[in-house]
């Protein structure tokens, strides 16, 4: 893989560490994922920490020249799906980030390892950058929260966020969560009157609204908090 603004290809990089590597277990992850691994001398010890464990730091992007690219959990590669590459967390995870200089928040499958470069700590794909506002500026400083396993082999995405702000006309949803199975997409639509379901991009989306401002649209969230929906977020819908 090329990692963009970076001196490394992903893709000659040997992740095995051989025989007596360490192995964090857990049935949600890939456990190949979860071995100790060598690189360039630096060996990496995955592990599976807690709900809400986060770290701050460089962001930077990659993308994939190999006609058959494939990430470290033996997921196809599209640059421009949302994903990330992180040197420890277990794979398939899904993690929030933040882009600590514009603001934009938004939540994506964790299917890689890297970046391999110092001081940075999350590779995103393209698609990713470009939802982040990292793509122009190939770096930025960020904030990753570790959310648990990803559900399946569904790609994870929502975002970004916007912070409720007064004059705001502009029209916004609430997302409930975002699921790869329909049956698990409409059980979260029976916990809440009025939950309506998308598909979108092989995801069946739960949200409520439209609301107008997101003022107005933030009530609504807070609501569905109450509710259950801790990871209900505003989602622009004009």
């Amino acid at each position: 893989m090329v990692l963009t603004g970076c001196a490394t290809t992903r893709q000659s990089e040997d992740l095995g560490s051989g025989r007596g590597a360490k192995v964090a277990r857990d049935p949600h992850y890939n456990s190949g994922t979860l071995r100790s691994y060598t690189v360039r001398g630096t060996t990496y010890y995955p592990k599976i920490p807690s709900v809400g464990y986060s770290e701050t730091g460089t962001a930077s992007w990659y993308s994939e020249e190999s006609p058959n690219p494939h990430t470290a959990n033996g997921e196809v590669f599209m640059a421009d799906d949302i994903s990330a590459a992180h040197k420890t967390f277990p794979l398939p995870s899904v993690a929030e980030i933040t882009n600590l200089d514009n603001g934009k928040t938004i939540r994506l499958r964790v299917n890689d390892r890297g970046p391999f470069v110092q001081g940075r700590i999350v590779d995103l794909s393209r698609g990713a950058a470009k939802a982040l506002g990292v793509y122009q500026t190939g770096t930025a400083r960020v904030k990753i929260t570790f959310l648990g396993p990803a559900e399946g082999g569904a790609p994870v995405y929502a975002g970004p966020t916007y912070a409720a702000s007064s004059g705001d006309e502009r029209r916004y949803i609430v997302q409930l969560g975002a699921f790869g199975q329909e049956a698990n997409a409409e059980a979260a639509q029976d916990r809440l009157e009025d939950a309506r379901i998308d598909r979108r991009g092989g995801l069946y989306i739960v949200f409520i609204g439209p609301y107008k401002g997101a003022a107005a649209a933030e009530t609504h969230r807070q609501d569905a908090i109450d509710a259950g929906f801790s990871g209900a977020i505003l989602v622009r819908s004009d």
